[in-house]
C-alpha cells in the first residue's frame, strides 16, 4: 500500500505571482493542494483560477498576522492591520473571543468566495499551532467536519488533548529558506517513511515574482521552490519511493 504525500501550497491569494506560482505547481508539478488567504489583495483571482484546476484541493490560511481583518479585533490590531505583533503576547492573554469570531469569519468569507467548504485549515506563520489558540481551532474543525494542518512535534510539548480531525501522520516545514533543493525534499520524504509514517505533508511557497511580492520578507526563495516542485525528476523520485501524491481529500 501506497503512502500518501501531501504537497501544500501556502498563501494562494496573497498576490497574483503567488496565485500563477501555485498553479504552475500543480499543472506540471506536484502540488495537489494549496490554503487561501482570505484577507489578502488576489484572492478573488485564486478564486477564479481554482475552478479552472479542480483536482487542485483549496484549503483555508487562517491569517492572524497580517493584513485587515474582516471582524473587530481591537486586541490584535494596530492602526486596523493585524502583524507579526501577535507572538509577543503572551499565551494567557491572547483575545481568544476575537480570534474565534475571525475564524468564522474566513471561513465564511471562503464559502462566499470559493463557493464551497475549504478542504482543510492551516494557518500563516502557523498560529493555529500557537497552544492557546489550537483549541478553538481544532474544535471548528470537528464541528465543520473538515481536515487540519497537525504538527506533532509542536503538539508533544503541550498537555494531551482529546479530538478527532483528520490529519497526516506527519508535518515538514523544512522545505523552506535558502537552502531549496531537490534533495532536501527527497530527504524530508525519506525520514517521514523511516518513521513509519503512511501520510506527510510538506509545506510549500511556490510563486513567481512580481513587485507586490518583493515586499515580502520571503520572495526569490519561492523561485527556487518552484523549480524544484516543477521537476520530472522529483516526482519520478517520490513514485519510486512509494508514495502517491494527493491532498486531504485523500485522507
Amino acid at each position: 500500500m501506497s503512502s500518501l504525500l501531501i504537497v501544500n501550497a501556502d498563501d494562494f491569494g496573497l498576490c497574483r505571482a503567488v496565485n500563477y506560482g501555485i498553479i504552475e505547481s500543480h499543472r506540471n508539478g506536484v502540488v495537489h493542494s494549496t490554503t487561501a488567504m482570505m484577507n489578502m489583495p488576489a484572492i478573488s483571482d485564486a478564486a477564479k483560477l481554482s475552478h479552472d484546476y479542480p483536482n487542485l484541493a483549496v484549503g483555508m490560511h487562517f491569517v492572524l498576522t497580517a493584513g485587515k481583518p474582516f471582524s473587530l479585533m481591537p486586541s490584535l490590531c494596530r492602526d486596523g492591520l493585524l502583524g507579526k505583533w501577535l507572538w509577543d503576547i503572551d499565551t494567557n492573554e491572547l483575545p481568544l473571543n476575537e480570534i474565534e469570531e475571525e475564524l468564522n469569519q474566513q471561513y465564511q468569507k471562503f464559502i462566499e468566495v470559493f463557493g464551497r467548504k475549504p478542504s482543510h485549515i492551516d494557518s500563516h506563520h502557523h498560529v493555529h499551532m500557537i497552544e492557546g489558540v489550537f483549541p478553538i481551532i481544532v474544535n471548528f474543525a470537528q464541528e465543520k467536519g473538515i481536515a487540519l494542518r497537525v504538527d506533532r512535534q509542536l503538539e508533544k510539548n503541550w498537555p494531551p488533548l482529546s479530538y478527532q480531525v483528520a490529519s497526516t501522520d506527519s508535518f515538514s516545514s523544512e522545505f523552506y529558506g535558502d537552502k531549496i533543493s531537490e534533495s532536501l525534499f527527497l530527504q524530508i520524504l525519506d525520514e517521514a517513511k523511516l518513521h513509519g509514517n503512511r501520510s506527510i505533508e510538506i509545506m510549500s511557497h511556490p510563486a513567481f515574482i512580481d513587485n507586490a511580492l518583493l515586499k515580502s520578507n520571503y520572495a526569490y526563495p519561492r523561485l527556487n521552490e518552484l523549480e524544484v516542485l516543477t521537476s520530472e525528476n522529483l516526482k519520478m523520485r517520490i513514485l519510486e519511493r512509494g508514495f502517491k501524491i494527493g491532498s486531504y481529500r485523500d485522507i
